[in-house]
């Protein structure tokens, strides 16, 4: 990983740019690393393995064959990836999808045995949760839970990417050889009934079985959404961007020979920032992600941030050279846009084809309804300030808050004429049957993604919708405890040196309202998540709660940020965390470019996944488990497997 001043707090890309002949070399030093890292993963099978070496950047003018072998090398990987990322992630995600019912059926038969355990009068369910989780220990201590392939290896050399379950192994070797304490009520013969079958055995044998089903779920995850990160958000992404710098270098040298007189700097300029910016983003991937507090991107929006930017240059670059292209009469291969960027990809993994947008507004329909979502939330944003001057009780102002921002939501959908459908997985009603047969006040945590900026008005929907209420078991919608960032709405109206939010109201006094009226928890943009997340896991006692684990909206459709463990690490054991998956919304309202404001009719399909336990999801709260990576990871895993087409699309 580089080293830099801490003391200079720019971008990395900006620093680098300062000393441009330093920028180059780290770019060639960095592409030769990565080369050697994949160079037997199938993408050079046409080229000389020995002649596999980066050609290093030349003082002036760079000789134009070596330029073209430099994209040959980058076109190789680049038409490559694809059907390799279509083959790995296909393995990675079938032997998942087969143990996630494996897996909701121990979490069933999991509360049928605490319900059981307590009855007999052996103990609370806390009680029961110890004598879980020593087996849970000796279990992950004594399993080989994932053997990773040759890439994955190479790529950990590389700090490009984690061995999956190398977190857990560690913990194991810490552990090891963990000791199951003698007990009598280990030998006890419980009796299960999961979907009309009868399972019998002994206390030890039982939570032995819920144990590994849970820790294979937790390994087969780890697989997906680790082949996830490094195939979708760091490869073929990155690729792409790859592509665009090296069809750009060999473009602007024929320029160069057939305009002479022409004046380059401006695009030049360009390709030496957007290298500069391709260095940042490998920086960014060779971050630890299992650190307590990850220093760069991983987890905040300079990341998400980084990757538009990288977006909205490779178009600006496009342009360009195409324009200059256009001038000459000599043939010059204009440069096209990768199908990721433009969002043409084909392939499996990427948005279901039957939702998204459905359709486009002419520049006065947009005007029009813009004008008509600037009404309804300023007419919200009244009633949010009324009730924050109102001396109420807190839980009726709180109720009436939320009442106000679920009208919010359902009339943001309409005004865009957004359709939201909500799907309930099968396996949910049988989960939350074992969950109320309990009789319980379980913690309930709401998971969902995070992909557009409409995230906020089609959760509110969601949560008011019939099918979503049967399935909690509601009569009426609950008020929500949300963790949230300060600054939610700080884009908004300038009126002079004063910026005013669309809720008629400026980002302080908002943010106010968010945790004083509607009992949100905020979270200051420069802090980690910890501390706050501990004041979600004490409102839970009172209402159901919601975190963005990515922690901010994804620059691209199928960008799938590695969810914050630090959040995982301070939920309490008995939360139950619902995932849900909001397909087809990113296209609705995207990131890029920036400052974007397309935002077009369309379909979004809601699936809610069934509640997963605490107990069994999150590692046992011992010291050398505070790191809840494979939590995050598993529940990555989940967000995958049901927000993205694994069929080809």
């Amino acid at each position: 990983m580089l080293t830099r001043d801490k003391s200079d707090p720019r971008p990395l890309h900006e620093i680098l740019l300062d000393d441009p002949d330093q920028m180059l070399a780290i770019y060639d030093q960095s592409v030769q690393v990565m080369l050697e890292a994949i160079r037997h993963d199938g993408y050079f099978d046409d080229l000389d393995p020995g002649a596999l070496v980066w050609p290093k950047t030349q003082r002036g003018a760079m000789d134009l064959k070596a330029l073209q072998f430099r994209a040959q090398i980058v076109d190789a990987i680049f038409r490559g990836l694809p059907e390799i990322r279509n083959a790995r992630l296909t393995e990675a995600y079938r032997p998942f999808a087969d143990l996630l019912p494996q897996y909701h059926a121990g979490s069933r038969m999991y509360l049928q045995l605490v319900r059981q355990f307590v009855a007999r009068g052996h103990g609370d369910a806390r009680d029961f949760l110890k004598l879980y989780q020593s087996l849970y220990l000796k279990a992950l201590a004594e399993e080989e839970l994932h053997a990773p392939e040759a890439v994955e290896e190479a790529l950990a050399q590389v700090r490009i990417t984690q061995v999956p379950m190398s977190h857990a192994r560690a913990v194991a070797e810490v552990l090891g050889d963990v000791v199951v304490d003698e007990d009598a009520r280990w030998d006890e013969v419980y009796v299960c009934d999961i979907d009309g079958e009868r399972v019998e055995g002994c206390l030890r044998d039982l939570l032995r079985d819920v144990a590994q089903r849970t820790l294979n779920l937790i390994a087969a995850g780890g697989l997906l959404s680790t082949r996830y990160n490094y195939l979708t958000n760091f490869g073929w992404f990155g690729v792409s961007v790859w592509k665009v710098i090296v069809d750009a270098d060999i473009a602007l040298a024929r320029l160069r020979g057939a305009r002479p007189e022409s004046n380059l700097n401006a695009i030049a300029g360009d390709v030496a920032r957007i290298k500069a910016l391709l260095i940042e983003f490998l920086h960014a991937h060779q971050e630890d992600p299992t650190k307590l507090r990850p220093k760069l991107y991983w987890y905040g929006q300079e990341y998400s941030y980084l990757t538009r930017d990288m977006i909205d240059l490779s178009v600006k670059l496009i342009g360009a050279v195409n324009a200059q292209i256009n001038r000459t009469s000599q043939k010059i291969s204009r440069l096209e846009m990768p199908a990721l960027l433009a969002d043409t990809a084909r392939g499996r993994f990427l948005d279901y084809p039957h939702v998204g947008r459905r359709g486009q507004f002419s520049k006065l329909q947009r005007g029009m309804r813009f004008a008509k979502w600037l009404a309804a939330s300023l007419k919200t944003g009244q009633k949010k300030k009324k009730l924050l001057h109102k001396e109420a009780d807190p839980i009726r102002r709180r109720e009436a808050g939320w009442r106000a921002w679920l009208d919010w939501g359902h009339r943001t959908l309409a005004i865009f004429d957004i359709r939201v459908d909500v799907f309930i997985d099968p396996q949910f009603d049988a989960v939350m049957h074992a969950l109320r047969a309990n009789g319980e006040n379980r913690r309930i945590i709401f998971l969902p993604t995070h992909q557009s900026l409409f995230d906020h008005p089609v959760l509110y929907e969601v949560l008011q919708t019939r099918a979503f209420l049967n399935a909690m078991g509601w009569d009426k919608p609950e008020p929500c405890v949300i963790l949230a960032r300060t600054g939610l709405a700080r884009s908004g109206i300038k009126i002079g040196s004063k910026q005013i939010t669309q809720f008629g109201m400026s980002s302080e006094v908002f943010d106010r309202v968010l945790e004083t009226v509607d009992g949100y928890v905020m979270l200051e943009r420069s802090h980690a998540a910890g501390h706050t997340t501990q004041r979600v896991a004490h409102a839970l006692t009172e209402r159901p709660g919601v975190i963005y684990p990515m922690a901010t909206t994804a620059a691209f459709a199928i960008q799938q940020f590695p969810l914050q463990h630090g959040v995982f690490a301070q939920l309490p054991q008995d939360v139950v965390i619902v995932p849900i998956a909001y397909r087809g919304l990113h296209a609705l309202w995207p990131k890029c470019p920036k400052g974007n404001i397309d935002i077009n009719p369309g379909q979004v399909d809601v699936w809610v996944s069934p509640p997963m336990l605490g107990e069994t999801a999150l590692l046992p709260k011992r010291r050398s488990l505070r790191i809840q990576a494979e939590a995050a990871a598993l529940f990555q895993a989940v967000h995958i497997a049901t927000l993205l087409n694994p069929e080809e699309s």
